[in-house]
C-alpha cells in the first residue's frame, strides 16, 4: 500500500466522477432491488405473518416505483445537460450512456416496465396471489438480464480508448464466459438487496403516518428490511472480494510457478494492486454500514432509530463511491 495510492483516493478528479457515476447507480440499484426485496417478503414470510408480509411487499414495490422516477430524471437530466454543453461528463459517464443507448439500456427499459407493473398489481391487490409471484419473478429475470449486459458490456468498452461500436448479440456468448462478470455480477446482484432494504427503511418512515398500519407492523417491517439489508450487505462484501482477486491475481503466471510460491505471488499481487486502499475502505465502510443496522435489528422500537437509518444510508452511498473506484482502476 503506497501513499500515492491513499492520495489519489481523495483527488478531486478521481472522487468527483466516481460520486457521480454513484449517484446515478444507487436509485438504479435500489430500484432493482426493491423488487426482488418485495417478491422474497412475500414468499418467506408467506406462512408465518403474511398478512405483514404482504403490507411490507407492497410498501417496498411502490418505493421502487418511486425510485425509478427519479432514476430516469436523474438520467435524462444530466445527459440534456451533457447534450447541451452545459456540463461536460467524464469518460467513465460517456461509458454509462453508451450502454444505456445500447442493448442494456434496451433490456433495462424492459426490467423498468415490468416494475411499474408489479407495483400496479400490488396496489390494485394487496394480498399476496400466484399473479403477485409470477410478474415479480419476470420482473427479477428482466433486472437480472439487465445487470449482466450492464456488466459484460462495461468490460467490453472498456477496450476501446475511442468511440466504441455498438453491443453484438452475437458477441454475447463469448462475453459470459469469463467468470469475473459473474463474480460482478453477483456482488451487484447481493447489493442492489442490500440497498433497497436500508433505503427502504426510509420509506417506512416517511409512509408511517399516511398508511397507519400499526406500531406492531412497523416494528416488523423495520427489522425485516434491516434484517435484509444486513445478509445481503455481508454476501455481496464477499462477491466483491472475489471479484477484486480475480482482476488482481496474474492466474497465467501462477498456473506455470510451483504451488509453494502461488501463495507470495497472490499476495504480493494484491499487496501491489493500486485498487487496494479502494478496496478496503469498502470493507470498512461496510462494516460500519452493518454495525448501524444491528441496533434496528435488536430493538423493539426500531422506528425511534431514524438518525441510525440516514447514518445506513449514507455510509451506503459512500461504501458504492469506493466501490465505483475499485473496479474502475481495472476497466
Amino acid at each position: 500500500m503506497r501513499m500515492e495510492d491513499i492520495s489519489a483516493l481523495v483527488a478531486l478528479d478521481v472522487l468527483l466522477p466516481a460520486l457521480g457515476l454513484a449517484g446515478l447507480l444507487l436509485p438504479g440499484l435500489i430500484a432493482m432491488g426493491a423488487v426482488f426485496v418485495a417478491v422474497l417478503t412475500a414468499a418467506a414470510y408467506r406462512k408465518k405473518t403474511r398478512v405483514f408480509a404482504d403490507k411490507l411487499a407492497k410498501q417496498i414495490s411502490e418505493f421502487g416505483m418511486l425510485v425509478l422516477g427519479v432514476w430516469l430524471l436523474l438520467i435524462s437530466a444530466r445527459w440534456g445537460l451533457w447534450i447541451g454543453d452545459i456540463w461536460p461528463v467524464s469518460g467513465t459517464l460517456r461509458q454509462f450512456y453508451h450502454l444505456f443507448f445500447d442493448i442494456p439500456g434496451h433490456v433495462g427499459m424492459l426490467a423498468v416496465l415490468t416494475s411499474i407493473i408489479v407495483a400496479r398489481a400490488w396496489r390494485r391487490h394487496k394480498k399476496g396471489a400466484a399473479v403477485h409471484f409470477v410478474l415479480g419473478a419476470l420482473s427479477c429475470l428482466a433486472w437480472m438480464a439487465a445487470l449482466m449486459l450492464f456488466v459484460v458490456g462495461w468490460q467490453e468498452i472498456s477496450r476501446f480508448e475511442g468511440l466504441a461500436p455498438k453491443m453484438d448479440p452475437l458477441a454475447l456468448p463469448e462475453l459470459l464466459q469469463h467468470p469475473t462478470a459473474w463474480l460482478i455480477w453477483a456482488q451487484g446482484l447481493f447489493l442492489a438487496l442490500a440497498l433497497a432494504g436500508g433505503a427502504g427503511l426510509l420509506f417506512l418512515v416517511v409512509r408511517r403516518n399516511k398508511e397507519d398500519y400499526g406500531r406492531d407492523y412497523y416494528a416488523w417491517a423495520t427489522r425485516t428490511c434491516a434484517a435484509r439489508a444486513l445478509s445481503s450487505g455481508v454476501v455481496q462484501a464477499l462477491w466483491g472480494v472475489a471479484a477484486f482477486a480475480a482482476l488482481c491475481l496474474p492466474w497465467a503466471e501462477m498456473v506455470l510457478q510451483d504451488q509453494s510460491l502461488r501463495l507470495s505471488m497472490a499476495l504480493t499481487a494484491l499487496s501491489e494492486s493500486s485498487a487496494l486502499v479502494a478496496m478496503l475502505a469498502f470493507l470498512i465502510l461496510s462494516l460500519l454500514a452493518w454495525l448501524s443496522l444491528v441496533p434496528l435489528i435488536k430493538s423493539q422500537n426500531p422506528m425511534r432509530l431514524k438518525g441510525l437509518m440516514l447514518g445506513h444510508v449514507i455510509i451506503v452511498f459512500l461504501s458504492l463511491t469506493v466501490l465505483v473506484m475499485t473496479f474502475h482502476s481495472f476497466f
